[in-house]
């Protein structure tokens, strides 16, 4: 039997670790063996298998020290570099100040969604399958894909020992009562306190007549809020305009925000924004998906507002479905970050840390199950091949440290 490994991904990177995925097969396909990961040459983990994709997280590493990686399979075969996996990585550095708490976000769950995949129609609906253009459908497995994403990341979110967990819409799939009732009960096993903010599937109850109140299904207060952490200030923002795909954050939101932002960069006190649609700059704004956050006449306002507001050091946002990273001149060095879903590929949440010097850092992780692995790797080459791209992003998009007095 001639063992081989396959699509290797250098996934994330903390200050203390590297986290990678990949597939040990035989001709056959994916198969259940013996491989190892080695680190300088040396040995670091054995991975006796899931006959599917395998996640293998290296802790114990020197931070800002680059490492050469490999992984072999049983019998010798070792992986090949390339743009997913390239051989070598370098591990975040190490915190300047001290760490004050740690949240995780999570964003796009889609309680309820029937299918993903296929052709995709003018308004970004998934439509049929067609040739190099596949989908999946929720009645395929023992549960809903989408119940089985959800139920695995609170668990690894809980493993993650967070103070926090904070949900960036999109949570029911259709805005329906249902998808909202089986939701509240999932966020129910968090051990860490959650909030939740709505998204604009959220509130697609109005395309059907059922439009309900998600906030008070869920048992959340509603959108725009704050609260502190760690001596951090946490603002939830709503930039739905209900019915719609894009977003907006019309004058009354942005007062909201000008006077929540007064009180905070009066008491120094390091903020971070969050919402569910990213803000657009009028020159990109007709590609997708800026095509589908907030208008550009109301994101201008947004940049503006956050270049005179030095206290805020981040803006993390749903919605995109990818993970990016982008910085407007408006803003100066604030960080506007997308993050990957929770019920396709990568298939995850992003844990974020806090320290009292201003800094934080982002450390993305994939949900770690195996159903979660065997769903999410097979929905990476969706869209005929286009979807791993789109939605992965660098490395550095997903494993950064931003942020400063």
């Amino acid at each position: 039997m001639t063992l081989r490994v396959v699509d290797p991904e250098l996934f994330a990177a903390s200050a203390d670790s590297l986290t990678l995925s990949f597939t040990v097969e035989d001709a056959s396909g994916p198969v259940d063996a013996s491989a190892r990961v080695l680190v300088n040459s040396v040995p670091r983990a054995a991975s006796e298998g899931e006959a599917g994709t395998r996640l293998v997280r290296i802790a114990g590493l020197a931070p800002d020290t680059e490492y050469e990686i490999s992984i072999e399979a049983e019998g010798g075969a070792i992986a090949a570099p390339d743009r997913y996996f390239p051989g070598r990585a370098r591990t975040l550095p190490a915190p300047r100040g001290r760490t004050v708490a740690r949240f995780a976000t999570l964003n796009d769950l889609h309680f309820g969604e029937p299918r993903f995949g296929g052709m995709l129609t003018e308004e970004h609906e998934y439509g049929d399958a067609a040739p190099g253009f596949p989908l999946v459908r929720e009645t395929e497995g023992e549960v809903p894909y989408w119940q089985a994403m959800n139920e695995d990341v609170v668990a690894d979110i809980n493993a993650a020992g967070v103070d926090a967990v904070v949900i960036k819409g999109d949570i029911a799939d259709r805005g329906l009562r249902s998808q909202f009732e089986i939701a509240a009960r999932t966020f129910g096993g968090f051990q860490a306190p959650w909030h939740a903010f709505l998204g604009n599937h959220d509130h697609y109850g109005v395309h059907s007549g059922e439009e309900v109140d998600g906030y008070a299904l869920l048992g959340q207060p509603r959108a725009p809020r704050a609260f502190d952490l760690g001596g951090w200030r946490l603002v939830l923002l709503d930039t739905v305009e209900p019915g719609h795909h894009h977003g907006v954050f019309p004058e009354e939101r942005l007062r909201w925000l000008e006077q929540e932002l007064e009180g905070s960069r009066e008491r120094a006190q390091p903020t971070l924004l969050l919402t569910h649609h990213q803000p657009v700059p009028p020159a990109h704004a007709t590609s997708y998906p800026n095509s589908i956050g907030i208008i550009p006449e109301h994101s201008t306002r947004i940049f503006e507002l956050l270049g005179r507001s030095p206290q805020v050091k981040g803006v993390l946002i749903g919605h995109t479905h990818r993970n990016r990273v982008r910085r407007y001149p408006a803003s100066g060095e604030i960080p506007f970050v997308e993050v990957h879903c929770v019920k396709d590929y990568p298939g995850g949440f992003a844990v974020y840390e806090l320290h009292d010097d201003g800094t934080f850092r982002q450390e993305v992780r994939r949900t770690s199950s195996a159903r979660a692995l065997a769903h999410s790797t097979r929905c990476r080459d969706f869209f005929k091949g286009g979807y791993r791209d789109f939605a992965l992003g660098t490395l550095a998009d997903r494993c950064w440290v931003a942020g400063g007095r």
